[in-house]
């Protein structure tokens, strides 16, 4: 079957889908005679909900052919790409035989047949161009003359072009122009795609301009036309109203035509441009728009999970043209890799992107002078402390916070003694291990570990300043009273091991080689916590983020030492046993008011539940939230009561457990959800995968070395300043906000797309077996130990 000879298409990312369901449905009632198609600047995502059986042909971006399109998708942001990528779907769609193609922004709505747009085309014009502007407009701001020439002589939502070789050859041009430069820089005179048309009507003879007042009506040049109704629709200046571009518009604000200008608010606006937006809106939330949020965008991250910011895209397209592999799988090693000029201090490692960041920020070189040997190691402390300011994700710091390290980590910088005696274990862990809590946790994960390697290791039990309850005694069998070893190991926290260690006094051989297992949620370290491990040799740090926020600020090794995260899932877990409903979708998650209620965040799981799941849907699907300690902290655990007792879709567990019937609650859930600000470990998360359950977590901190969008389903975030209050040794820091649309939306996908919440959670439980078993990290700790026990390197 012959294809029509008109072609109407818009390009969208998956967040404006709903936009572009709304353009295409009203063109498809004014064009039935032309074949419609959505250019998808993305990767498909179920929750966009557009499907061919909408009548709309989806081609995805990937594939139009353009060469070298993972630079290209690398090196602009969104509305960069997006726009980058018209010439190509104009290209490709006259490819296909279509004598003529029209493209709309999907943020327009079509009123009614485009016939002079046609009649030109028909005509044999090569371009139809609408300006944004048809008389002066010399008003004193923006939308007004002056702007409109720095953005550009003719508004590139809308553009139509007819099959010639006129068109075929400025289309070249204009694709090879975005390739590199389809940038968002109006001070340098380019704003993306659309200043280039300003040339086209001096290129091509066949270019035409409609100045038809009735077509591309906007904030723009409202204000110089009149719209209004009749019995047969809208009108503008008399006539009918051919499309309305809705550009800026949110329907989070009702009362704003457009985020791009302050006119045309409330007081502003006429009845008929109020009934206008809000019929617009109102077809928006009914195309599902919001469902599904920015951070799901494709090509957002690196295929290591690690956010793109924008000074990285910026560095790539002004110093590599050229870059020979995709830049999503490469260009972040290349970032971490040492930069050949340096500050000239051979000693201080400065990153190819720390170079960059120097170059490009004035107010860095004025503080960071590229001279002077203190100058390299100045820039490198502010880059790890304050980095994120530029690039938000903390994986973009961490490497370099490791090179700051003060000593190697692979150094032993003493011997220990020599054993006492034929009776004296290898080593002696030391913590709180028959306490339920996290730290007491990580200490019976040390012990197990070692112990099932095969090592001599014995346990020293301590309840120091924890109120937690006594209910842990699986490892009483290794449990002494002494620490007789040469090795010592302390799962203790850094503001407590002073205290420990002075409290156990003679029990602890006073001169072993000691180590300390320390936990921490913040970037930053406590600094008057710093002295405590004066009174140990090293620091076995359990994840990559607490050994960044210590490696540069000890004169002693920091190894990164991983604990055992498997676990065996329990033979038949009974839903019954804890009073959860059957045969509905749970939801888990679990916290301790010792832990500080902010930090993990509770009530953000809850709202985000509540926005993802309608009232109907919620009766198939509920939350569980577990709650140690809420006696501990009256206020919280108070509200936290009255905010769910009369909610049927929420339990809330808050009796102390024993860990078999935690992980029993657990594994008796479908999966579990962390909206937390901030994590040393995140062993809830680690949990749930290892039992294979699908995990919804915040993409910040240490539980990014667990979750990946391989292994779940991270939530995108924003930095915020920790308030007053809210942690110890907050002031001055910052910690994740999870967004709790994205993470909503998130949790849907879990519950709607079965088959990839079982691919996912099979690979994080192989992930979980293969790095984090007993046995690998026993082993690793026994070759730290063997290491250690030949002394000094």
């Amino acid at each position: 079957m012959p294809l029509p000879s008109r072609a109407v298409f818009t390009i969208c990312s998956n967040n404006y889908v709903a936009m572009a369901k709304v353009l295409l449905s009203s063109s498809q009632r004014h064009h039935a005679d032309a074949r419609h198609y959505l250019c998808l600047a993305d990767e498909l995502n179920p929750d966009a909900g557009f499907y061919p059986g909408d009548g709309v042909d989806v081609v995805l971006a990937r594939d139009l052919g353009i060469p070298g399109f993972e630079a290209l998708a690398f090196r602009y942001d969104v509305m960069e790409f997006n726009t980058a990528l018209k010439p190509f779907m104009f290209r490709h769609l006259l490819a296909r035989g279509h004598s003529s193609v029209v493209y709309f922004d999907p943020d327009i709505e079509v009123f009614a047949p485009l016939d002079d747009v046609y009649r030109l085309l028909d005509a044999g014009a090569s371009f139809v161009l609408t300006p944004h502007l048809t008389a002066p407009a010399e008003r004193d701001a923006f939308p007004d003359d002056i702007g409109i020439m720095r953005a550009g002589v003719y508004n590139l939502g809308f553009l139509a072009v007819g099959a010639c070789d006129e068109a075929d050859s400025v289309l070249r041009w204009w694709s090879r122009r975005l390739t590199y430069q389809c940038v968002n820089e109006p001070a340098s005179g380019i704003f993306v795609d659309q200043k280039f048309m300003d040339l086209v009507p001096g290129f091509a003879e066949g270019a035409r301009v409609l100045r038809d007042t009735a077509y591309n009506v906007a904030y723009w040049n409202l204000h110089q036309r009149a719209l209004g109704r009749d019995a047969a629709g809208w009108t503008v200046d008399g006539r009918p109203l051919r499309f309305f571009h809705f550009s800026g518009i949110s329907p989070s604000e009702p009362s704003r035509l457009s985020k791009h200008t302050v006119a045309f608010r409330r007081a502003e606006r006429s009845g008929d441009l109020q009934a206008l937006m809000a019929d617009y809106i109102a077809q928006l939330q009914a195309n599902g728009h919001g469902r599904v949020p920015d951070g799901d965008y494709a090509y957002g991250r690196f295929a290591s999970g690690t956010h793109v910011p924008a000074p990285v895209r910026q560095m790539f397209r002004e110093r590599h043209l050229l870059w020979h592999a995709d830049p999503f799988k490469t260009y972040e090693e290349f970032l971490h890799l040492p930069h050949a000029q340096g500050f000239g201090r051979p000693d201080v490692s400065i990153t190819n992107l720390m170079h960059y960041l120097h170059g490009r920020e004035p107010w860095l070189q004025a503080t960071f002078p590229a001279t002077g040997p203190e100058r390299a190691e100045a820039f490198r402390a502010w880059y790890v402390k304050a980095g994120h300011t530029l690039l938000k994700d903390r994986r973009l710091i961490e490497p370099v916070a490791l090179q700051a390290a003060r000593v190697s980590p692979g150094a032993v910088l003493r011997c220990p003694p020599a054993r006492s005696g034929p009776d004296e274990p290898e080593v002696s862990v030391v913590g709180y291990l028959r306490l339920a809590l996290g730290v007491g946790e990580a200490g019976r994960k040390v012990l197990t570990a070692l112990h099932q390697c095969g090592a001599d290791a014995r346990g020293v039990a301590t309840e120091l300043n924890s109120p937690s309850p006594r209910s842990e005694d699986t490892l009483d069998h290794l449990i002494e009273e002494q620490a007789t070893a040469r090795i010592q190991v302390f799962a203790v926290n850094a503001d407590q091991l002073p205290h420990v260690l002075d409290d156990l006094g003679p029990r602890v051989r006073a001169d072993a080689y000691r180590i300390a297992v320390p936990f921490w949620e913040l970037e930053e370290f406590p600094a008057p916590w710093l002295a405590a491990f004066d009174r140990v040799d090293e620091v076995w740090a359990p994840t990559r983020f607490i050994q960044s926020a210590l490696a540069c600020r000890l004169a002693k090794p920091v190894l990164h030492m991983p604990l055992p995260l498997a676990l065996e899932r329990p033979p038949a877990p009974s839903r019954a046993k804890f009073g959860l409903p059957v045969g509905v979708f749970i939801f888990f998650f679990a916290f301790d008011f010792f832990s500080y209620v902010e930090r993990k965040n509770p009530m953000a799981v809850v709202r985000a539940y509540r926005r993802a799941f309608s009232v109907q849907e919620r009766a198939n699907v509920k939350v569980v939230v577990k709650a140690l300690n809420a006696e501990a902290a009256p206020a919280h655990g108070q509200a936290m009561r009255e905010l769910l007792r009369n909610d049927p879709d929420i339990t809330l567990v808050a009796q102390t457990l024993s860990r078999e019937d935690t992980v029993e609650l657990i594994a008796a859930c479908d999966a579990v959800v962390s909206l937390h600000r901030s994590e040393g470990l995140g062993l809830l998360i680690a949990e749930a995968m290892a039992l294979g359950k699908p995990v919804v977590a915040t993409d910040y901190s240490a539980t990014t070395e667990l979750l990946t969008r391989e292994t779940g389903w991270p939530v995108d975030f924003s930095m915020v300043p920790v308030e007053a209050n809210q942690y110890v040794h907050g002031a001055g820091q910052v910690w994740a906000k999870p967004d709790e649309h994205h993470a909503a939306n998130q949790m849907r996908r879990v519950v709607f797309d079965r088959a990839e919440a079982q691919r996912r959670s099979e690979a994080a439980h192989a992930f979980l077996e293969k790095e984090h078993s007993a046995a690998a990290c026993g082993e690793r700790m026994l070759r730290r130990l063997h290491r250690i026990g030949h002394g000094p390197a």
